[in-house]
């Protein structure tokens, strides 16, 4: 806005080179973000003053800046990380920094990917693109938020905070991680940055009980959460440690639990089947199931286990297609018979079945007409007509005698002679 730009005259990057800030484009809880004027291929952070532990953030961005991964811009200009490109400063003063801009306008937060009533019914404010979404497109977004993790993982980061809203989707299916500042890193001086925030569901199993705002993260637990993303990519929208049929003892324990016992929906020897509105990992080629396997059965006990990013993308990119027998749905040629069209039939089952039951009609007979009952006749009175009749012969008995009296004296009341 023109007043917060007002508030910034001498906002400058480390170049020296004078930066003009566009209207906020967000706020959120450590900073706001503008566009740059002139340079619609940035963003900047401008960090909020009272932030807690703002010299430290600031040393962490500066550190960042000094080590970028190679491939964050990939050569045909795909944003992959918004990672900081160059400190902003207002006057000596270091605010915050520049980054790569990407197009929010036609990108989705990937839960709307993953999630099959966010991606066909859109709000009408979002983008639309999602309702023509295939399987297809799930499959390679996963493809390309593999190539994501793997940039991070080319110097000493940790995406930590690995969550939905954080990654965003285009309409070509290429992926952005962002919120890059708040990624654990460490320096070339050894100096390590932690990320104390995450979602359970996306929390790998060992850091239970582990004081995220002390204690380091490793790379494999990236792994976990990017294999969770995976699933719902390809199994429509499901957790592997949330939704499915328990059918072990007592109440189905909480996601975190399932992941520290490896107990995941379909998994080999897992309390936790798979639902019957989702479709079963048996429909995946051999090579992905024994991939989610590693991830989430053997990597309970060994997070060095679990596939990296790139094996992941690589065995991702081998899945070849083919329509589905009913020709509705793109499946891996490998499948026996489609999930989807299973699924499909499930619902149509289950919403038959939630109907109330009609009467049937033997086809022979046709539809039966039942005709509406007629309202009775009103019933006549015999009294009724018998006074009638007797008015009638009165009136006729009168008429009579007029006219006998008329001509006998003489006098007409039709005129004279």
């Amino acid at each position: 806005m023109t007043a917060a730009r007002d508030e910034l005259p001498g906002v400058r990057l480390s170049t020296g080179e004078p930066v003009c800030l566009a209207p906020a484009l967000a706020r959120a809880g450590e900073g706001t973000i503008y566009g740059v004027t002139h340079r619609p291929d940035l963003a900047a952070k401008v960090f909020h003053s009272t932030l807690r532990g703002l010299p430290d953030k600031l040393d962490k961005v500066a550190a960042m800046i000094a080590s970028p991964p190679p491939g964050r811009v990939q050569p045909n200009g795909v944003v992959v990380l918004t990672w900081p490109s160059s400190m902003l400063f207002d006057g000596d003063r270091p605010i915050g920094f520049v980054m790569p801009r990407v197009d929010t306008a036609t990108s989705v937060e990937i839960h709307t990917m993953s999630n099959p009533t966010n991606r066909l019914e859109p709000a009408p404010n979002a983008p639309q693109w999602t309702r023509c979404v295939t399987w297809e497109h799930l499959v390679n977004t996963a493809a390309n938020l593999c190539l994501a993790v793997q940039v991070v993982h080319r110097v000493d980061a940790v995406i930590g905070d690995f969550q939905e809203r954080n990654i965003l989707v285009s309409d070509t299916t290429e992926v952005t991680l962002v919120d890059c500042d708040s990624m654990q890193f460490t320096d070339g001086a050894g100096r390590r940055f932690l990320c104390a925030v995450g979602r359970p569901e996306f929390t790998a199993p060992e850091l239970a009980g582990v004081d995220l705002r002390v204690d380091a993260r490793a790379q494999p637990s990236d792994l976990f959460a990017l294999a969770v993303h995976i699933h719902q990519l390809l199994m429509a929208g499901n957790h592997p440690f949330l939704r499915g049929i328990w059918t072990g003892g007592g109440r189905q324990p909480d996601a975190f639990s399932l992941a520290r016992s490896g107990s995941w929906a379909g998994g080999p020897g897992s309390p936790l089947q798979t639902h019957p509105l989702a479709p079963p990992p048996s429909f995946l080629p051999g090579d992905i199931q024994r991939l989610f396997v590693r991830a989430f059965t053997d990597g309970t006990a060994d997070p060095s286990a679990r596939p990296s990013a790139q094996e992941w993308r690589e065995h991702l990119l081998r899945i070849r297609l083919g329509d589905c027998a009913r020709g509705t749905h793109r499946i891996p040629t490998t499948t026996g018979s489609c999930p989807w069209c299973a699924i499909d039939d499930e619902r149509a089952a289950r919403h038959t079945r939630g109907q109330p039951r009609r009467p049937v009609v033997p086809a022979s007979t046709g539809p039966q007409r039942v005709p509406l009952p007629r309202r009775p006749e009103p019933a006549v009175s015999t009294r009724l007509v018998l006074i009638g009749l007797a008015t009638v012969v009165a009136i006729v008995v009168i008429l009579a005698t007029f006219i006998v009296w008329a001509v006998l004296s003489g006098a007409s009341t039709f005129g004279t002679g």
